[in-house]
Formats: structure tokens, C-alpha cells, sequence
């Protein structure tokens, strides 16, 4: 049987966060909520990134299925855009330093979006293997990502976990599309990934230590302040996403992402739905089957 992609939806999201108490969240999970809000404040100019490199490429492609995929691609892209922007704005209401960690993101890809577009296209290839690798990982916990976070969050997270998933095969279509299959366009998506690596650290790591820096958030209570009863149960009943709690940075990074997966992509042959996990698509639109749906191009 023909291998079928997952359908690339244009849902429209709005997500109102202005109602989403000051951290901390995560029981005993610093550290992996760290993460989580740099990489929403990364997202941003990290998404238009993508955006560019795809559509400046967008003219050598000639396969109409391709660009419509494309078309889905750029619309998911561009929602990620807008809806973590409103995130990074409330996180901004209770971090004050928030707007400055978001510059070093900004200026970041700004200096990227310099590279020739043959590059960018490599190394937005690179960078969306990483999040769809991190994007599985969090489709497989969607209970316990509940429960250790306000719904908004937790809302916008496992929607953008499973559009990463729908699209993850864009990139390096569009790729191969116009470089092609040779040696050279091997070599060049082997070093986008040399490069990507180092850089989604850099996001994950530095901007994390950042806001590791920051002061509590405003209005927070003391940790100490944390209901008896809440973590005892998070004492008592331990869930999937146990693993993860209470780690440092480099530990949740090494529990959260597949490397096995990773190192797939340096494979001749590679392709994005080598891992197929249409399943965990499928598990979120059956619990959420409206989500985005009603305003959905």
C-alpha cells in the first residue's frame, strides 16, 4: 500500500493567555519549563525564518501537490507566528527581562536570513527535524503535559506539537525538489544539520540560562507556598512525564528527544515519515477534533 502523508490543515488558532497565572508551573520541573518558554520566545522570528527560506524557493517547484503542501505549510508556519507571539507578550507581563533574552533569537536568524537561500533551505530542513522530533516526544505525554500546566499553554503546545508533525516533510521536499539527490545535496543538508545542532542548543541552552537568570515572575508565590497536596500526589503518582521533571537542561534534553531519529537524518536516503507516527496525529485530532477547525481555510 502507498504510504499517505497526514493532510496539512490550515486551522486558525486564538489562544487567550491573558488570564495564565505566573509561573512556576511545572512541579518540581524548573528547568523543563525554562525550556518550554524559550523556546516559545525562539519561536517567533524562528517560524518567519522558515517561512522565507521555503517561499524563496517556492519557483523551482513545479509538483502541484508539493505546493500545495507548501501553501498548508507557510498558513501552519504563520499561526506558530501569531499565536506565540501573544504567549511571549504574557510572559513578557511577568518576566521583565523577557523582551531583551527575545532580541538574541531575533538577531539570531536575522543574520541567518543573510545565507545563501540553498543553505537556508538546509538548515531549515535541519531545524524542522528537530522540532518534530521534540514535537513526538510531547504527543505521547498529553495527559501528564496537562496536569502540570494551565490548559492555554498546554493548549497551544500539543497543537503546535501535532501541526510540526503533519508538516514535518516539507522542508526537505522543497528541498530535494530543487538540489536534488547528489552528492553535493547531500553534503550541503549534512552540514545544515552540523550547523542546526549547535544553534537549536544554543536556543534551548542559552536563551533557557536567560531566563534561568530572571527574576520570579510578578505575582508568583514562594515556592514554598506550593499546595501539600499537589505534591505529594506528584510525589505518590508518578506519570510518563516523571522522567523528564526535576532534571537539569542537558538531562532533559537527552531524556526528550529521540537521537535515534536524529541520527537518521544523516542517511543518503533519509525522509521525515522513515519515523511514522501518523498514530499520534490521529490520538490528537480524536481528542481535540475541532480544534481550529471552525475558522479553517
Amino acid at each position: 500500500m502507498r504510504f499517505v502523508p497526514p493532510r496539512i490543515v490550515q486551522r486558525r488558532v486564538d489562544i487567550d493567555f491573558a488570564h495564565v497565572p505566573p509561573g512556576p508551573w511545572f512541579p518540581d520541573g524548573g528547568p523543563l519549563e525554562i525550556l518550554f518558554n524559550a523556546a516559545s520566545i525562539a519561536f517567533p522570528p524562528t517560524e518567519r525564518f522558515f517561512i522565507g527560506a521555503v517561499r524563496d524557493c517556492l519557483g523551482q517547484v513545479s509538483d502541484p501537490k508539493l505546493r500545495e503542501e507548501v501553501a498548508g505549510f507557510i498558513h501552519q508556519e504563520a499561526m506558530h507566528n501569531k499565536v506565540h507571539a501573544h504567549c511571549n507578550a504574557m510572559l513578557a507581563r511577568h518576566y521583565p527581562n523577557c523582551r531583551r533574552t527575545e532580541q538574541i533569537s531575533i538577531v539570531t536568524f536575522r543574520l541567518l536570513g543573510r545565507l545563501p537561500r540553498w543553505f537556508r533551505l538546509s538548515l531549515s530542513s535541519a531545524l524542522e527535524h528537530f522540532t518534530s522530533m521534540v514535537a513526538d516526544t510531547l504527543l505521547r505525554y498529553p495527559d501528564e503535559f496537562r496536569q502540570v500546566v494551565p490548559p492555554e499553554i498546554a493548549d497551544m503546545w500539543l497543537w503546535h506539537a501535532a501541526e510540526e508533525t503533519e508538516h514535518k516533510s516539507v522542508c526537505i521536499d522543497v528541498y530535494r525538489a530543487v538540489l536534488g539527490n547528489g552528492p553535493l545535496s547531500y553534503l550541503n543538508r549534512v552540514v545544515g544539520m552540523l550547523l542546526a545542532t549547535p544553534l537549536f542548543l544554543f536556543v534551548m541552552i542559552l536563551l533557557g540560562a536567560i531566563v534561568l537568570g530572571w527574576r520570579r515572575p510578578r505575582g508568583a508565590a514562594p515556592a514554598a507556598a506550593e499546595e501539600p497536596a499537589q505534591r505529594q500526589e506528584a510525589t505518590e503518582e508518578p506519570s510518563g512525564s516523571s522522567r523528564f521533571l526535576g532534571r537539569g537542561m542537558l538531562g532533559i534534553l537527552w531524556e526528550g528527544v529521540p537521537w535515534r531519529v536524529y541520527f537518521s537524518y544523516y542517511r543518503p536516503s533519509f525522509h521525515p515519515w522513515d519515523h511514522d507516527n501518523r498514530d499520534l496525529i490521529a490520538g490528537w485530532k480524536e481528542r481535540y477534533p475541532d480544534f481550529g477547525e471552525a475558522g479553517a481555510a
